[in-house]
């Protein structure tokens, strides 16, 4: 072996790798939430509460490769991220009541756009005591909270016209071949 990979000069690349991985599943696993709360909000609901150990152990682990570098304590790394979690727990959990049939003044479709916006304020703001890139996985999110709502809302306005484009090239082309 190398020296310079048993140093860990080596494996810095393969730890922003690995870094880059996680923030991308959380991505992924965030747009997967409201689609599965549109669902099916008693497993939404399940779901988003699983998130908050999913991105408290993700920010955690992104920052304590970097912590074991420069030396720095983490435990408070641990303990400002775990209350910082718990917190979005009880919000998430206070969406859900406002959902419940019992009040219903959230519908689903709402609930999950609600979810990943208050996903990604907390995800924001773990970035701002941890890791800048966990803070820029915030910043996506809140962009996709605001794409999903327009994409669902405005979702006719697009189809209609690529659904008559799609059937005038269809009949154009039909038209076309009986004239060859």
């Amino acid at each position: 072996m190398s020296g310079n990979f048993h140093n860990g000069a080596g494996s810095v690349p393969r730890k922003r790798h690995i870094s880059e991985f996680i923030l991308i599943l959380l991505l992924l696993l965030s747009v997967v939430g409201i689609a599965l709360t549109d669902f099916s909000p008693t497993k939404g609901f399940w779901y988003w509460m699983a998130m908050a150990p999913v991105f408290c152990i993700a920010t955690i682990a992104i920052e304590w490769s970097r912590m074991n570098r420069q030396g720095e304590s983490k435990g408070r790394l641990v303990w400002t991220q775990a209350f910082h979690w718990f917190g979005y727990l009880v919000i998430i959990y206070m969406v859900f009541l406002l959902s419940s049939t019992e009040t219903g003044r959230l519908n689903n479709v709402d609930v999950g756009l609600v979810a990943l916006l208050i996903l990604a304020f907390t995800t924001f703001s773990a970035g701002i005591t941890a890791s800048w890139r966990i803070s820029i996985v915030g910043i996506f999110l809140g962009i996709a909270v605001v794409a999903i709502a327009l994409l669902e809302e405005y979702l006719w306005v697009i189809l209609i016209p690529l659904a008559l484009i799609v059937i005038g090239a269809f009949l154009f082309r039909r038209r076309k071949s009986k004239q060859a």
